[in-house]
């Protein structure tokens, strides 16, 4: 597991595919307040700068670490190292937690710098440094969570597809948790009873991803969440990537074709 996690992470590196994400990140952090009336109210830079950071990280994570979980398990099958590793006698459970570190990783480096940029460049002066931090980090976390159930997903079907629909539905499944559940939730309120019994079951058994993006709470600092809510928070998410995990592994199983 450790040998597959440093061979394939070292190659990410090399290919310095990294230096773009860390470009973006750093160009919103400093011209990010462009994006506002700030001859109008210079106090509102803070507010874009800090959408911006976080905007663009999570771009560059649905984006970048998507693609690169999909090349990364694309490429195990396409040049036969699922055989070579098999022939070591490495279990699926290894193998699999071997590569899917490498996107964890990848997302907890894009998100922190995030949250370290926002801390020095986007924080609004009346908002204590000490919550800001703290949200911040809570906002790390759930987009840590939230993404590694996307990646697991994605390196799970590339043991059937190849890179680029692997990287579908890796997007797809974004896609849907972070803006198609919105769509779930007004239909809902439809005058139909079988559309809203429906919309009611999507809106239950759906990945609420969304809930893990804290632009708007950091944007206009609504402060961090509560305790409770913070737990349970966590908890449905770390639910789902058990799920998501559980399944993924199961899917990741060695197969001769």
């Amino acid at each position: 597991m450790k040998s597959i996690f440093l061979l394939h992470f070292r190659q990410v590196i090399r290919e310095n595919d990294w230096i773009l994400p860390l470009l973006v990140l750093l160009a919103c952090a400093l011209f990010g307040d462009r994006l506002a009336p700030i001859q109008d109210d210079p106090s509102l830079g803070f507010s874009a700068r800090t959408q911006a950071i976080w905007g663009a990280a999570w771009l560059c994570s649905i984006l970048w670490v998507s693609f690169v979980a999909a090349r990364l398990g694309s490429m195990q099958r396409a040049k036969r190292l699922r055989d070579f590793w098999k022939s070591l006698g490495l279990n699926d459970f290894k193998y699999f937690g071997g590569l899917f570190l490498i996107p964890n990783v990848l997302n907890a480096g894009l998100f922190v710098l995030a949250a370290v940029l926002s801390s020095i460049c986007g924080r609004m002066p009346e908002a204590p440094l000490s919550e800001w931090i703290l949200v911040n980090l809570q906002a790390v976390l759930f987009a840590v969570l939230a993404q590694a159930i996307v990646a697991a997903v994605i390196l799970a079907v590339t043991n059937y597809l190849d890179a680029a629909p692997s990287f579908a539905c890796g997007f797809l499944l974004n896609l849907y948790g972070m803006y198609g559940i919105e769509v779930v939730d007004l239909a809902r309120s439809s005058q139909s009873p079988g559309a809203v019994a429906f919309a009611d079951l999507l809106w239950s058994i759906g990945p609420h991803l969304h809930f893990a993006d804290f632009t708007s709470r950091l944007t206009f600092f609504w402060g961090a969440l509560p305790p409770m809510v913070f737990l349970n928070a966590t908890l449905y998410f770390g639910g789902l990537l058990l799920f998501a995990g559980v399944l993924s592994v199961r899917l990741w199983k060695y197969r001769n074709a």
